[in-house]
């Protein structure tokens, strides 16, 4: 397991590989799912252990395996840091627009930008929350369920139904066969949501 890293330090990783990718003669563009992307553009998460983003070349262009692997040895993060494992379970049904909102560009600063970065839109990640569902896990369960608690009220869903239909807009299979997932919102503790959630920020 890497060593968990916040939202300024993800910042200046991504300051590092916008730089990269300028000096590249290339201009990178990602969406960051998952806990980084709240972390990113929410006011109640505060750390990762990596970063989900959207469909990546591989192999790396050696300009991006260099910055990426420098980034993980400095700051003794994960190998795999940054990632696009979760490119297997996004929706064929999200929009690349309407679901997604720059969140960036990258370096901050006035030098040429080599890396945009989008975050989904509030609907369509917690759509991805309520398909992965893993408010059970040993280690992730209590950060799930105060994710998809607090998106829930970001996006003005109080009842199961409308949770259920919600993921249904994404993911209509899933929504089908959601009998553990209406039993799990339905007596799921509310306890800990932030008290005025935003996303994004």
């Amino acid at each position: 397991m890497g060593t968990a890293f916040d939202r300024d330090a993800l910042l200046e990783a991504f300051d590092r590989i916008g730089r990269a990718a300028a000096q590249a003669g290339t201009k990178l563009q990602i969406a960051v799912y998952g806990g980084s992307a709240l972390m990113l553009a929410s006011n109640f998460r505060f750390a990762t252990e990596d970063v989900d983003v959207s469909k990546l070349e591989h192999p790396l262009p050696d300009w991006l395996a260099s910055v990426v692997h420098e980034i993980a040895q400095e700051n003794h993060w994960r190998e795999d840091w940054l990632n696009d494992g979760v490119s297997f379970h996004l929706s064929s049904l999200a929009d690349r627009a309407a679901d997604h909102l720059e969140f960036g560009t990258f370096p901050r600063d006035a030098t040429s930008a080599g890396l945009v970065v989008s975050v989904p839109s509030a609907e369509y990640l917690l759509a991805l929350k309520l398909k992965a569902f893993r408010v059970l896990d040993p280690v992730r369960g209590e950060t799930e369920r105060l994710d998809i608690l607090n998106l829930m009220h970001v996006v003005g869903i109080s009842t199961v139904d409308d949770a259920i239909g919600l993921l249904g807009r994404y993911f209509p299979m899933s929504a089908a066969s959601a009998e553990k997932r209406r039993f799990l919102l339905k007596n799921i503790s509310r306890e800990g949501v932030a008290d005025a959630p935003k996303y994004p920020r």
